[in-house]
């Protein structure tokens, strides 16, 4: 789990990925809090810290339970700790797409200490075998410019930029 003298990381010696459950929901939730503090950072005019932390987190993820055929959570545990997490929703786009029901991933998130571990990637994976698993041809995820390292990670798997969006605040 150290990093060694040539400056590469080793894996993690046992990575599981998990169905999320209701209890997961605390660790989740500081998890995006701490994740959100530096989207407000790199994004001030987008986005406000304290609205954010204030945002019902617990209603969003109750979804994953409630709404089960719809809404997925899953938790990686690295060697029987928490280690991140991804969230995953069906969704249906404008029938004109190729593929118009869509896998979208949302909060892709691995704490600190266990980042490039290969965490990320089997979170991305798991998310992967689901689509397969309900016939979806599509995954997309959305990831702010600023975060380059899951952008690298997603091109790695494959996974490419059609399209961007835009943002600009008015007063």
């Amino acid at each position: 789990m150290s990093e060694k003298a040539d400056g590469k990381e080793d894996l993690i010696s046992l990575v599981t990925i998990r169905k999320g459950q209701p209890k997961d929901i605390p660790l989740i939730k500081q998890c995006l809090i701490d994740s959100w503090v530096e989207h407000a950072k790199q994004e001030p005019g987008l986005l406000d810290e304290e609205r954010m932390k204030a945002s019902d987190v617990e209603g969003y993820y109750r979804e994953c339970f409630d709404e089960p055929d719809k809404h997925f959570l899953f938790v990686a545990e690295a060697d029987g700790k928490f280690a991140g997490f991804i969230r995953a929703d069906i969704k249906e786009i404008p029938p004109f797409f190729k593929h118009p029901k869509i896998l979208y991933l949302d909060d892709t998130y691995v704490l600190p200490e266990f980042r490039r571990k290969g965490i990320a990637r089997s979170l991305l994976q798991r998310a992967e075998e689901l689509a397969k698993e309900k016939g979806i041809k599509r995954l997309q995820a959305r990831v702010y410019s600023f975060n380059v390292e899951i952008q690298k990670l997603l091109e790695s798997m494959g996974y490419h930029t059609p399209h961007a969006t835009w943002d600009k605040a008015i007063e």
